[in-house]
């Protein structure tokens, strides 16, 4: 791969984490090793989290549906999903292993939180809210920056936490995500100058496979946007979502069914909850009041980004995600302590090119910026970044 290689990271503690935070500093997870031993040093440092988690109405799912799913249910989803997994990811399955053992939970219930939205959304698709609002930029030559909210139901918070994974062999990237505890994958980018952001779309053909998270997760391995649209056409996606991903010379918008594929590319790409590609627009299944916010959502991202690209900067990408115009379900939404409605449980913005990733956890009208970074030796900054 043509990747930045040792990056230099701390080794990580053997001491678990209680309380991943509730002040809205961010925790830092550092893996390393191989899938099994990665997934194990997880479940270790996140155990009494993760169990918690999962005793509350089995991970919540059955805070956020309207009617509760029955254990049956469950069980049969969680293996069908499970042998794709393994099948066609079982570096992932590895390390859900190592997960199951660290934590002290079943196997079982290491995929169940991996598969959560497909849980959820079992039978309910019209629950989803998908309050995600993203954008990238290309300032300048090879110069990406990117950014989003991340919104969803269920008060989480307080499970925001930032993973650093090593790489477990020579020419293999180091990982830095934003992510949730228990969950292998989320968004983030690599020491190749690959960044994946991801949204929520719905389409009707939602089907056991490997889910988002995951393929966020086994997108990062990847140095390019071509690889990543390789593994993508070939890895059977359990449901819909859109990806905004950024490489060194590219940046790309793709929006996805559980079976099909469309990509956008510009200088300048925005992107909520709605499918934008015409021919999927056709197969949106978004609940229409949870569209009409999309739709308002996008066109205020386009009227509060500014003109001139020299003056986008991660600050500026913060002050837009903070934006309460549309208050309480706008850009910063809020729940009002309604456990079933999405709000924002973060907002991050990235920069690809110089291997950094900048935070607020919580809502990002209150919280304050952390910046974390894949520090490398005798690094070669991108031209367009110096």
């Amino acid at each position: 791969m043509d990747c930045q290689q040792a990056p230099i990271f701390n080794k990580p503690n053997n001491k678990s984490i209680n309380h991943p935070n509730q002040l809205n500093t961010i925790p830092e997870i550092i893996l390393s090793g191989s899938a099994y031993e990665r997934g194990l040093q997880h479940g270790r440092l996140l155990g009494p989290v993760i169990r918690d988690f999962l005793n509350d109405n089995r991970a919540r799912i059955n805070c956020i549906r309207q009617f509760p799913l029955d254990e049956a249910v469950i069980k049969s989803q969680v293996q069908q999903h499970a042998a794709i997994i393994e099948a066609q990811l079982p570096e992932i399955a590895r390390e859900l292993r190592g997960l199951a053992a660290g934590a002290n939970i079943s196997y079982e219930d290491a995929v169940l939180l991996q598969i959560r939205v497909e849980l959820i959304a079992f039978g309910e698709q019209d629950i989803l809210e998908g309050d995600c609002s993203t954008l990238g930029f290309k300032r300048q030559a090879h110069a990406v920056i990117t950014g989003q909210t991340i919104d969803l139901p269920g008060n989480m918070t307080g499970l925001g936490c930032i993973f650093r994974i090593l790489p477990e062999k020579t020419g293999d990237p180091a990982i830095l995500m934003y992510g949730f505890a228990g969950l292998l994958g989320y968004m983030g980018l690599n020491s190749c100058g690959l960044s994946v952001n991801i949204n929520m779309v719905v389409s009707g053909d939602w089907q056991p496979g490997v889910s988002p998270y995951l393929l966020v997760r086994h997108l990062l391995n990847q140095s390019s946007i071509e690889a990543c649209l390789q593994e993508l056409r070939k890895i059977t996606r359990s449901s819909s979502r859109s990806f905004m991903i950024a490489d060194k010379n590219r940046l790309v918008n793709i929006e996805l069914t559980g079976n099909e594929i469309k990509i956008m590319e510009n200088t300048a790409l925005f992107h909520t909850n709605h499918y934008l590609d015409p021919e999927l627009a056709k197969q949106d299944k978004m609940h229409f009041m949870f569209k009409n916010s999309s739709v308002k959502r996008l066109k205020l991202l386009k009227q509060l980004l500014p003109a001139e690209a020299k003056k986008i900067s991660p600050e500026i990408l913060f002050s837009i995600f903070a934006d309460h115009s549309l208050y309480p379900v706008g850009i910063c939404a809020h729940a009002g302590g309604n456990i079933r409605r999405s709000e924002t449980v973060a907002a991050v913005v990235m920069e690809p090119g110089r291997f950094l990733l900048h935070a607020r956890k919580g809502n990002p009208c209150t919280g304050t910026t952390a910046s974390f970074e894949i520090i490398l030796p005798q690094i070669e900054i991108i031209p367009g970044y110096g």
